[in-house]
Order: structure tokens, then sequence, then C-alpha cells
């Protein structure tokens, strides 16, 4: 938990309270107490200040405002919409209002009516200061919008001149790392943690960096950091799972992974993941029905084919692994998993530990795709 919601908060915020039963027309005592309330998740407090404010109706457009975030932190993303409107056409144009629009988009998944909201705010000289707040609201629009190159470069131009916050810097690490910019991703997660930074990304970016030094307990401890602070992060289950394949923790990993597909059910590498550690637990029905999932959502995806290769291969199924093998290597030539069931097949590869040590194989090299 973050210290915002620690007891030492929960103190503070009981004794604004109690100074402002004193003072009620206090309103830096009541602003204080409103964001400490709100930050601290205490949204019923935070509306009775809204209420108190009301009535005094002191600073109107600034509570309105308030108002505004309060709705959006209890999901009434349409109510909070409209608030923003409204001020925005009463008072003009402000970076405030657009950061929290393009927020509302982006937790609708509307990732171009993000960007439309906050590009002229964000995207400006390097040099021009920019709230953290949207700093990172607009990188992760980027992303989400497959925008890398012009979210690198943004990174890149605004850590030159020292105006980029690490958090931002964090989430860019993710964006190289999907990028396939390997040495930036992991000198910016790098710098992003050590400097102390909270970030997500930079976490799920080390837990991947780990994984691809098959370096198992480093990524599982930063994918369970991500956990902590995120328990739904699909990201994070798949990558703690794939952490948890490579020292064969295999009832672990399956437990993780089946997470994974639950928060990221069209994450094929999750499925694929899952149908192997299912396959080392000799579950080939479990196994079956995970890489049927994957082919339902993409049918020309080599890798899946080969899993359902080797499926087939370690129950005898001779004329099924051949088919999906051979269609498997009209997909991908190169596919490690049509390889390995024609090798089942034809019996160079029929012990236990060469099924686990390719598993551990495969599993690495698919890092990438966390």
């Amino acid at each position: 938990m973050t210290s915002e919601t620690s007891p030492a908060v929960h103190n503070r915020l009981d004794r604004l309270l109690a100074f402002l039963k004193e003072d009620a027309g206090n309103d830096v005592l009541r602003v204080d107490a409103f964001e400490i309330a709100l930050a601290s998740g205490n949204l019923t407090v935070a509306a009775d200040l809204i209420k108190q404010a009301d009535q005094l109706q002191s600073s109107p457009e600034m509570w309105r405002m308030r108002a505004a975030n309060l709705s959006i932190a209890q999901g009434r993303h349409e109510e909070a919409a409209s608030i923003l409107v409204a001020l925005r056409n009463q008072v003009g144009e402000h970076p405030s209002f657009a950061q929290n629009l393009g927020l509302i988009a982006s937790l609708r998944s509307d990732y171009q009516t993000c960007f439309d909201e906050i590009k002229s705010w964000a995207d400006v000289e390097p040099a021009t200061a920019i709230d953290p707040g949207l700093q990172e609201l607009w990188l992760r629009c980027l992303h989400h919008l497959g925008r890398q190159e012009l979210a690198l470069r943004w990174t890149e131009e605004r850590k030159a001149v020292s105006t980029l916050s690490l958090q931002a810097l964090g989430i860019a690490s993710l964006i190289a790392l999907d990028a396939n910019q390997l040495d930036k991703a992991r000198e910016w997660a790098e710098q992003a943690i050590s400097a102390g930074a909270v970030s997500v990304e930079a976490f799920l970016t080390a837990s991947a960096m780990a994984l691809m030094q098959q370096d198992a307990n480093q990524a599982s401890d930063y994918a369970q950091q991500v956990l902590q602070v995120q328990a739904n992060n699909g990201r994070a289950w798949s990558s703690l799972g794939l952490a948890q394949m490579l020292n064969l923790e295999l009832g672990n990993a399956r437990a993780s992974l089946e997470q994974a597909t639950t928060f990221m059910p069209g994450h094929i590498g999750s499925w694929h993941a899952l149908g192997w550690a299912c396959l080392l637990q000799k579950d080939y029905a479990a196994a079956q029905r995970a890489f049927d999932t994957a082919l339902e959502l993409d049918h020309n995806f080599g890798e899946t084919h080969g899993g359902l290769a080797v499926i087939a291969a370690m129950q005898g199924q001779s004329t099924v692994a051949k088919e999906h093998a051979r269609r498997a290597q009209g997909l991908d030539p190169a596919g490690m998993s049509a390889q390995y069931a024609l090798a089942l097949l034809d019996g160079s590869i029929n012990d236990e530990q060469s099924v686990r040590d390719f598993a551990r194989k495969l599993m690495v090299n698919r890092r990438r795709s966390l």
C-alpha cells in the first residue's frame, strides 16, 4: 500500500476535520482535507467537504473542478465530463480540463479522444514544464495507440533537457521494451527504479529483462511489486508465471498464468505459456483448451499450431501432430515447437527432462511478448 493510505495520513485527515469544526469558513483547511480524503479513498468525506464548500459558495469554479475529480474517482465519468466541459465553456481552455477529459477518455479505452484532448498541451517544446500527471497520461495514450516512435522521441527530447518526470521515464521504459529497443528499456527502467520511482511500467520492464537473463527470482520479485499495487495487471501475472515456469514451479506457474489470461484474454503469449504449464503437468486436456483458445484468437500463428503438435505427439496422435507441425512450419519455418513435435514423433527426443528443458527455453525466447 502507498503512504496515502497509511495511519499517519488518516490521522492527519482526522485532525484537519477537527480543525474545520472549529473554523468552518477556513477554505485552506478544507482544500487540504479534500485532497487527502480523495487520495486516500475516503470518498464520502470528500463528498461532504464539497457540500460544505457549495453551501459557503467558496471559490465555486475550483470546487466544481474538485467535484469533477471526485466523480472520476467514483467512476461517474459522464458526470465528471459534463462538469469539466461546462467549466471549460465558462472560463476558457486550461491544461487541467484537457488532462481530466483525456483521463476520462483513457478510462473508457478511447485513446484517440484522449490524444485529441491533450496533444496541444503535451506535445510542446521539450523545455516547457508539463505537469507530471499529464506526461504520464500522454505516454500511456501513445503506447495504447501504437505511437511508439513519437513516444520515444518525446521522451528522449525531454530527458535531454531534464523536464521528464521519473514516472514518465518508467512508462517510457516499457514502450522501449515493446519497441524492441532493449538497451534503452533496461537503462530507463533502472534509472527510474534506482531513483525511487514506484513505477508499474518500470517494474514490468525490469521483470521482462530479468527473464531474458533467466533470472527467475528477480523477474518474480519485480512482477510481485506490480501486483502489490495492481492485482489485476495481466502482464505482471504473465511475467510471474513465466518466472515460475523457469523454476519449474508448475502449479504456481499455472495459477499465475490462469490469472494472466483472465485479465488479458486476448494475449496469445499467455495462453501459450498456460498451455505449456498444463502440458508439463501432463494435463493434456487443459493444455489443449489453452492452445485452442490461442488458435481462436489467431488461426495463423505458427507457435500455436506447434504447441498443438506437441500435445498430439506426446499422446501418440501422430497424424494430428504431423498436420499441426506442417501448418506451423508453413507459417513459421523457424518455429521451435513444430521442430520439437517432429523430434518427439521420430523418437529422437523421448525423455521427460527434455520436455521440461525445451519448455524453459521456449518461455525465455518468448519473454519479449509480455
